[in-house]
């Protein structure tokens, strides 16, 4: 029996080494991609041990009124059943005209408990808002949580807190990978001190999602049809009827510095809470006004 020419052979043995290059290349490079996937994996809330740090500026317009009694709809449903959460009101940038006075601290204390132990005014004590929300942070940290922040304002707050956990010890790569951060709106971040904004986002886990004021791929939470408010405010839900009621005779008492139309025409606006519709991942539970009213506005007790 005869052997295969040596030029057959030679170019065989090519064909062999490519193929096996091919398939080392292959091999690399699923490794690494599934590498990657892990490293930088959407983050998921973990109700046994992390925080959710709600930061609402109240300034200029009531969008964050009924933002807070959207998100305090949220906390008395099972979704949200276990969730620790801290709130602060006038966590804000650099706009100017007025911090909606009227909503706290009445409002507040009936959507979220106690002041000081379930949330905080920013806007009547920085530095004492910051201890307070620092001091949550940490003990969460310390814990082996991680702090999940819907930025319903500006960012301002949130990197005053970062530096207070630096002052504590706090390791900067732990702030890195511990502290989540979740923005949707162009003007909240236009309106945050920029050389602030810039290190939050080199040294958090920033994500910045569409903007929940429009359709795209977050929830439009704002529309001008006056069904909703009339909806909430005829609940068999008591708490979210409560909360309703009391939503909208605050923004009509309140004499805005800047002007939501869409509110002053009787619709709603609680376009920050696509960011909680975000980390808790409710797809299609709350991906519409109608989806959102129906399972947490006016569902059953």
């Amino acid at each position: 029996m005869y052997g295969l020419p040596k030029l057959a052979l030679h170019r065989l043995s090519l064909i062999y080494l490519n193929i096996m290059k091919i398939v080392t290349f292959l091999i690399s490079f699923l490794f690494i991609s599934s590498s990657l996937s892990q490293t930088f994996a959407r983050p998921s809330f973990d109700k046994s041990k992390d925080l959710l740090l709600v930061n609402f500026d109240l300034k200029p317009d009531e969008d964050d009124v009924m933002a807070a009694a959207a998100f305090a709809c949220q906390l008395h449903h099972a979704d949200f059943a276990g969730v620790n959460y801290y709130v602060v009101a006038g966590a804000y940038g650099f706009q100017e005209h007025d911090f909606i006075e009227i909503a706290v601290p009445g409002f507040y204390n009936q959507l979220f408990g106690s002041h000081k132990s379930n949330w905080t005014n920013a806007h009547q004590n920085w530095k004492a808002s910051v201890k307070r929300a620092t001091n949550k942070v940490h003990k969460i940290i310390k814990q082996g949580g991680s702090i999940f922040i819907a930025e319903a304002g500006q960012s301002d707050f949130t990197f005053d807190v970062c530096q207070s956990l630096l002052k504590k010890g706090v390791p900067l790569s732990t702030i890195k990978s511990k502290m989540i951060l979740v923005q949707h709106s162009n003007w909240n971040e236009k309106m945050t001190t920029q050389t602030k904004l810039e290190w939050l986002k080199e040294n958090t886990n920033y994500y910045k999602i569409e903007d929940g004021n429009k359709t795209n791929r977050t929830p439009n939470y704002k529309d001008a049809n006056t069904t909703w408010l009339k909806q909430a405010k005829n609940s068999t839900n008591t708490f979210a009827k409560a909360a309703w009621i009391e939503a909208a005779q605050i923004c009509d008492e309140w004499n805005a510095s800047w002007d939501n139309e869409v509110i002053t025409g009787g619709g709603v606006d609680f376009s920050d809470m696509v960011e909680l519709w975000w980390i808790f991942q409710l797809e299609n539970k709350a991906n519409t006004i109608e989806a959102f009213w129906n399972t947490y506005v006016v569902n059953e007790n």
